[in-house]
């Protein structure tokens, strides 16, 4: 895996997250060679997350964007897995997580939470330090 795709990926994160802003697969895609297989981009994509927060309280992958304006499955994965009781209060016990209503609502709040959490960075000034290590655990 290339390293600095990754930072790339999470640099490119945190910008739209200080700007209030969100980022479409097309854009993320763009990053990559045309044989560079999706599981390498999403993969690229998750680790880029994880090393600006820890996923499991706070997922910069929310940022992601699909025409619908909803980020794609892997960030509602991630969440369920991460999260299962804030998820279940939202979408229900047993939900089989297709109610686009109710994973607006997830992806709302948690985009407010990582708008925040980048403000806070930009003011305290450290930019520069934000990028955590890669943990080895996946953010599932």
């Amino acid at each position: 895996m290339n390293m600095n795709r990754t930072r790339d990926i999470a640099a490119m994160l945190l910008r739209a997250a200080k700007r209030k802003r969100l980022v479409t697969y097309q854009e993320l895609h763009a990053l990559f060679g045309r044989d560079e297989p999706l599981q390498s981009r999403y993969r690229a994509l998750e680790n880029a997350a994880r090393s600006l927060s820890d996923c499991a309280s706070l997922d910069y992958g929310c940022l992601m964007s699909l025409d619908n304006g909803l980020p794609g499955d892997d960030f509602f994965n991630r969440f369920r897995h991460g999260r299962p009781r804030e998820y279940e209060k939202v979408m229900g016990f047993g939900s089989a997580g297709r109610s686009m209503t109710k994973k607006r609502l997830i992806a709302d709040a948690e985009r407010l939470r990582v708008f925040e959490h980048a403000s806070q960075i930009a003011a305290s000034g450290r930019v520069a330090n934000t990028l955590r290590p890669y943990a080895t655990s996946k953010c599932t």
